[in-house]
C-alpha cells in the first residue's frame, strides 16, 4: 500500500510519540529538552499547563501529518520517473 496517506499517518504518529517523549524528558530534566528549547520561540504555549501540552501535541501531530503527506506525494511523483 504505497499511498501518501500511509506516509502521512506514519509520520504524524511518530511526531506525536516524539512530542510525548520530549515532554516527559522535559518534565524529568526541566532546563533541557526539545520542548523547552522550542517553547520560547513558539507563538502558542507548548508546555507548562495541560492546555499547553495539548497544543504542543496537536501541533507536532499536524506538522508530522503535513510533512508525511509532502513526503508521500514527492515519493509517488519521483517513483514514476519525475518530470
Amino acid at each position: 500500500m504505497k499511498n501518501w496517506n500511509v506516509y502521512a499517518l506514519s509520520l504524524a504518529t511518530t511526531a506525536a510519540v516524539t512530542y510525548v517523549l520530549c515532554a516527559i524528558f522535559d518534565a524529568l530534566f526541566p532546563p533541557y529538552g526539545l520542548v523547552a528549547l522550542l517553547a520560547p520561540a513558539s507563538p502558542w504555549p507548548l508546555a507548562g499547563s495541560p492546555a499547553g501540552y495539548a497544543t504542543g501535541l496537536i501541533l507536532f501531530t499536524l506538522a508530522g501529518y503535513v510533512l508525511g503527506a509532502i513526503y508521500g506525494a514527492a515519493w509517488r511523483y519521483w517513483s514514476r520517473g519525475g518530470v
